[in-house]
């Protein structure tokens, strides 16, 4: 697969000494001072203009300096007002915090939002901050709190527009994966219903989650996708097309080998079938592995059709297909050749 990015061809010919320092670099150990780490974050994401740095002060007598660090647009500017900054600034002030202590402290007693995280390098600083995660610098400490805090403006659930279908759920997939894997978490009420999550692509790290019923999918194909998924190495993930492309088997087919759906309902039933559900953040369709021939037959409405309804229809379908493959060729046989 060829790199969609120009400077791409140069890192990889570097020595292998270079590459090794470069990465050794990224993910070093974070600064004591707070001013000489908010220093590399603008040097690191090129002082954007959408870098939002808030300082302040906490403790008794306001006597540790700190700063809040998130990315305008992707975060939540609500949960942030409410759960982080007003029970830092108004909340703690009958808390002793000190270099020592202080995250700790702010983690377990002061910070409201469930979701909390410890990062002390580089390379999980720049994650959790591009992922939406607000963090959370103390001068003094050389680890940074991460607070799960994303949000910004999402289409919310729409009613499907390849998939109509009169009878049966109105909702379809959206953008935001999160969301993707609670429609299907609310039709499945089952602790087997597993999901295994990862970052693919060198530039974009885009989520991609891996969704299947543990029990009912066969543990072989399980394994085999989750293989797949793990070796891709390209430089960005836009849709969920990419994911197809590379894990496909044949690719010189004008048949597709591997299914996909806008619809929730639909990802469920072939959960409950044994298949396996491909999610990848930022497309409202999602994969569903392996396909058949015949499924590509069936509709979404199937499902809530009595069982000999939906099979004559079904058949129906098929034979309308091989009509529509023969029949032309046996009229142009016939009044030509007599």
């Amino acid at each position: 697969m060829p790199s969609f990015f120009k400077n791409q061809k140069s890192k990889n010919n570097l020595p292998p000494q270079a590459d090794q320092t470069s990465s050794e670099q990224t993910a070093s150990s974070l600064k004591n001072l707070l001013s000489e780490n908010l220093t590399l974050i603008k040097e690191k994401t090129g002082n954007s203009s959408d870098i939002v740095i808030r300082h302040f002060k906490i403790g008794v007598n306001n006597s540790l300096a700190a700063a809040i660090v998130y990315i305008k647009g992707i975060v939540d500017n609500q949960s942030i007002q409410d759960y982080l900054l007003q029970s830092l600034m108004k909340d703690n002030q009958k808390t002793e915090l000190n270099d020592q202590n202080a995250l700790e402290l702010i983690s377990e007693d002061i910070v409201t939002i469930g979701n909390v995280s410890f990062a002390d390098n580089w390379n999980d600083l720049l994650s959790s901050l591009m992922s939406g995660d607000s963090l959370l610098i103390v001068d003094g400490i050389s680890r940074v709190l991460s607070v799960s805090t994303q949000g910004g403006e999402k289409r919310s659930i729409s009613e499907s527009t390849t998939q109509m279908v009169v009878r049966g759920p109105k909702g379809a997939f959206t953008e935001s994966i999160g969301t993707n894997l609670a429609m299907v978490r609310r039709i499945i009420k089952t602790p087997d219903l597993w999901l295994e999550s990862m970052k693919i692509g060198r530039v974009t790290k885009t989520d991609v989650t891996l969704m299947y019923i543990h029990g009912i999918a066969n543990d072989k194909v399980v394994k085999e996708v989750r293989k797949r998924l793990k070796n891709i190495d390209i430089d960005s993930i836009l849709e969920s097309g990419y994911v197809e492309q590379l894990i496909e088997d044949q690719t010189v087919t004008p048949f597709p080998t591997i299914y996909n759906t806008e619809r929730p309902d639909v990802v469920a039933g072939n959960l409950l079938e044994g298949r396996i559900a491909i999610f990848v953040d930022g497309t409202p369709f999602v994969l569903i592995a392996p396909a058949l021939f015949i499924q590509f037959f069936q509709s979404a409405e199937d499902y809530y059709a009595r069982f000999d309804i939906a099979t004559s229809i079904r058949l129906l379908r098929v034979f309308m297909f091989m009509i529509s493959l023969i029949a032309p060729a046996t009229y142009v046989a016939v009044t030509t050749f007599h």
